[in-house]
């Protein structure tokens, strides 16, 4: 089923969404920066033990508290789920880490005006010299599946910095998946032909270790992805996303 999505469609009132667990380091930071292009940020607290909350609150964050932690797709989903109930038009989700750059929301508010595509994903692989070989080679078998099983083509799958028109959230919302949420928002995106493009984006630091394992998560990510395309075929629909050159 095709999802009914607009071609066009003015946007004006913008949130910045950060799910956070445990970020106290750069969290105060990440909100502050973002504030500098949306006044409206909204930080959801995963049960943190820590003071991400209120180092957030202190920055200007709107924080919404979760008493019980749910990993990042949970925490998604409350803020998606706040944004929609609060009438926002779209909203840009990134991580509190520091692994995205703030100063690059203007990236997604351009290319959104300039395309009009109601879901942008950010693009590191444009900048190799940002991310590790291993890491680069783990991101392009993810694509490569991707596209192999699906014909969606996105330089970056796991990238968790991003742009969503809020007519295109409760396509989003409709079931729950063994996936990380950036893979889980992605297939459902792809399953319902929303058109999506990439935005060159860079990674802000190197102050995180990544915590991907490479052949542990592209196995898992192949196995469940091939688990979703079997399930998808058998309801007869076809899938067809369309490539945008940005």
């Amino acid at each position: 089923m095709m999802a009914t999505i607009a071609q066009h469609k003015k946007v004006e009132k913008i949130a910045v969404l950060i799910p956070a667990f445990c970020e106290e380091k750069t969290v105060g930071e990440i909100v502050s920066q973002a504030r500098q292009y949306i006044n409206d940020v909204i930080l959801v607290d995963d049960a943190s033990t820590d003071k991400t909350a209120s180092v957030a609150e202190a920055a200007g964050a709107t924080v919404i508290r979760r008493k019980k932690n749910g990993g990042k797709g949970i925490s998604l989903t409350e803020g998606f789920q706040y944004v929609l109930s609060r009438e926002f038009d779209a909203v840009i989700a990134l991580d509190a880490d520091g692994f995205h750059d703030p100063r690059e929301i203007p990236n997604f508010l351009e290319t959104y005006h300039r395309t009009h595509l109601p879901v942008l994903i950010g693009n590191r692989m444009a900048n190799a010299g940002s991310v590790t070989l291993v890491r680069r080679w783990t991101i392009q078998l993810m694509s490569y599946w991707l596209n192999r099983l699906f014909g969606v083509y996105v330089p970056d799958p796991p990238c968790g910095f991003r742009f969503y028109r809020c007519d295109v959230l409760p396509f989003l919302l409709e079931e729950n998946s063994p996936l990380p949420a950036e893979f889980e928002t992605l297939l459902n995106i792809a399953w319902r032909r929303i058109r999506v493009g990439p935005v060159r984006i860079s990674r802000f630091s190197n102050r995180h270790k990544s915590m991907i394992s490479p052949f542990r998560d592209v196995v898992r990510f192949v196995r469940v992805l091939l688990k979703y395309y079997r399930r998808r075929k058998k309801s007869k629909r076809s899938v067809r996303l369309v490539r945008e050159e940005l």
